[in-house]
């Protein structure tokens, strides 16, 4: 059984046992108003018999005729009061007496109307003296018994409603008693039992949460039942439960990751080691290549001399066929030259520290138009550069980027009427990219994933001269700023090639 449901009980017991205990109250107060009146009752009724005692010596020895009438009067009185008297205030043995003082009361009064007769006789000269004077002295006496046994009985009257008084007052006494005392041991026993069954609830509690928080998490608390103690036990009990499995899931996952971790620690060791045998290759590869570069230019040199020395000392005396494989040479040289530069110039990019530099890219672009045009004088080019391109990085190394991108829009658009080369900002995200825009030949998309290969090309040579090394430099270098660098095209409709530097938003921040 529930705490709640008890308490609903105890109260709901407490509220009968006060409700009974007021119906007795309510009889008690009832039965002793009943008693009053019938004892006030019998009072009044003893007052007017002697009252009535008193007028019929008055007119018995005085011959008062008023002492009469007040008699008669009194009679009816007390006729009166015996008719008022409701039946069921009075006990059987109380109607009884009063049916025993209405007969006195009767017979007195016949007895009195008999007196009054014979002395009415005497005075006409009916009867003889003395004989009239002996049934008066009888009469008389038989109402003096009439009146004693009135006095009597409405004394019994009396005593009857001060016992009945005496008795309801001890019965109201010791049932109010007994009624206090049971409600007084029924709560006790309730109390008791209540806090018996919370103090151990708590108890049990607390012994489980002391378990439980020193690490016992396999501690169930002894209770059953189906109160809420017990109910709140069967929930802790699952929750410790739930608890073991989660500590044992922790526990595994806490392995796991253990594990994990060594694994990690000797994969970083191995990569660490491969890192380093990385570094180690590209320094040499770096090394081999420059070396390579400076050792090829010596026997190119040679072959470039030798080969313009024949054809300007024995050109005459060669045929037409040899000297174009001696131009072809001399060409193929001057082309092999080029590339060890880009060889040089790629190996270049990576090596060295990288430098963080404020640098104007807006400057830097107006220099390098300054430069192309001069180049190329005859051709007529539109430019467009934003103000306000400021960045961070390394300006030695930005400045490669700008000179391969320029140097490519200026290329490519050469023979495009009206040509357009366009140098700006935008902001994609969260990522700044500054942009080199043209309308010259462009490419096709399809082939857009040889752009930043070294050596690869999307033009013919004899269209558009290049060794493919610049695109590739160019995203070298933007990677080792952590940046990212994009190309699109549409061929003869232009390319646009936009990258971004990772101190972008810094720089703009400091330029305002």
């Amino acid at each position: 059984m529930t705490i709640q449901t008890r308490l609903k009980i105890a109260a709901a017991t407490s509220a009968a046992l006060v409700f009974i205990l007021a119906l007795l109250l309510y009889w008690s107060q009832h039965r002793l108003a009943s008693a009053n009146r019938t004892k006030n009752l019998a009072d009044e009724i003893v007052s007017s018999v002697f009252e009535r005692k008193a007028l019929t010596s008055g007119y018995l020895v005085d011959g008062d005729l008023q002492a009469r009438d007040r008699w008669l009067l009194k009679q009816n009185h007390i006729n009166d009061l015996l008719e008022k008297a409701p039946s069921h205030l009075i006990s059987i043995s109380d109607g009884e007496t009063f049916n025993d003082i209405r007969k006195s009361l009767e017979g007195s009064s016949a007895i009195f109307d008999r007196i009054s007769h014979n002395r009415e006789a005497a005075k006409e000269g009916a009867g003889h003296q003395v004989m009239v004077n002996e049934i008066e002295d009888r009469l008389v006496g038989q109402m003096l018994v009439k009146f004693l046994d009135t006095v009597a009985h409405a004394h019994r009257l009396q005593l009857a409603a001060n016992e009945l008084i005496a008795s309801t007052q001890r019965t109201a006494e010791w049932v109010s008693l007994s009624i206090i005392v049971s409600v007084s041991l029924f709560l006790i026993i309730v109390a008791w039992s209540l806090g018996r069954s919370i103090g151990q609830g708590i108890e049990s509690l607390q012994l489980g949460s002391a378990a439980i928080g020193e690490g016992d998490l396999h501690y169930k608390i002894p209770l059953t039942g189906d109160d809420e103690f017990a109910n709140v036990a069967r929930a802790f009990n699952m929750m410790s439960g739930k608890l073991v499995e989660s500590r044992a899931g922790l526990e595994q996952e806490l392995m796991a990751r253990r594990r994990a971790g060594l694994e990690i620690e000797q994969l970083n060791l191995e990569l660490n080691l491969t890192v380093s045998q990385l570094q180690g290759a590209n320094q040499e590869l770096e090394a081999f290549a420059y070396s390579v570069s400076h050792d090829l230019r010596a026997p190119l040199r040679a072959m470039g001399s030798f080969s313009a020395a024949l054809v300007e000392d024995f050109g005459d005396r060669l045929e037409e066929e040899a000297r174009d494989y001696l131009d072809e040479i001399v060409i193929g040289s001057r082309h092999m030259g080029q590339l060890i530069d880009g060889l040089l110039t790629l190996s270049r990019s990576t090596r060295g520290e990288l430098h963080s530099d404020l640098v104007d890219l807006t400057l830097m672009a107006h220099h390098i138009q300054n430069e192309l045009a001069q180049s190329e004088p005859e051709r007529g080019m539109q430019w467009q550069v934003d103000p306000g391109l400021i960045t961070r990085g390394d300006a030695r190394m930005i400045e490669v980027v700008m000179n391969n991108l320029l140097g490519n829009a200026w290329k490519y658009t050469a023979g495009t009427a009206q040509a357009k080369i366009r140098i700006y900002a935008e902001q994609d995200g969260d990522e700044r990219y500054f942009c080199v825009a043209d309308n010259g030949a462009g490419f096709d998309m399809a082939h857009a994933g040889k752009l930043f290969q070294p050596f690869q090309r999307l033009h013919r040579q004899d269209e558009f001269p290049g060794i493919g090394i610049g695109l590739a430099t160019v995203q070298r270098i933007v990677h080792r700023h952590g940046g990212k660098i994009q190309g699109a095209g549409e061929p003869r409709k232009g390319a646009i090639f936009r990258f971004s530097l990772p101190h972008g938003k810094k720089s703009s921040q400091e330029e305002s």
